[in-house]
């Protein structure tokens, strides 16, 4: 069944794909960790490539189920209609798969932890430090420093 085969494929990539992400993720891990903004904007751009690529195996997949006339069916419908030898070979590529988009999960989790916990940090830190500067924006947009209308710290 070349149409099997082609998907094995589809999905192996989409494995690949995903195991690229997770490298990516900790790259960004470090970065969020190190306050390296360019380093987090270079990671942005890769990641939107990287969902690029995975919208093209999502449609590449599609078509493949579509032109074997399996289309809309599950993998397990799949797997039913296959014989035992090659319904292994369907699950041990949708079972890689799977455990590779479960670690990319629990991967992008730690990552918007880390995030919400610099944001905190940050916010926390102009709360304290914004009485000793009278810091505003202008009517323009420009941010107003009036360092003699706030606290004085002398040393």
């Amino acid at each position: 069944m070349r149409w099997l085969e082609r998907l094995i494929s589809i999905l192996d990539r989409e494995r690949k794909l995903i195991e690229e992400m997770i490298l990516l993720l900790e790259r960004e891990r470090k970065a969020i960790v190190d306050g390296d903004m360019d380093g987090l904007l270079s990671i942005a751009k890769e990641k939107e490539t990287l969902g690029t690529k995975h919208k093209m195996l999502e449609e590449a997949r599609a078509l493949c189920l579509k032109n074997a006339g399996k289309e809309g069916r599950t993998v397990s419908q799949l797997m039913e209609e296959l014989a035992p030898h090659e319904a292994s070979k369907l699950k041990e590529a949708v079972e890689g798969l799977r455990a590779a988009v479960e670690r990319l999960g629990w991967e992008n989790k730690r990552n918007l932890l880390l995030i919400n916990k610099a944001m905190e940090l940050n916010s926390e830190l102009l709360r304290i430090f914004s009485p000793l500067y009278s810091l505003s924006y202008r009517p323009d947009g420009t941010l107003n420093t009036d360092f003699n209308g706030g606290l004085q710290i002398r040393g």
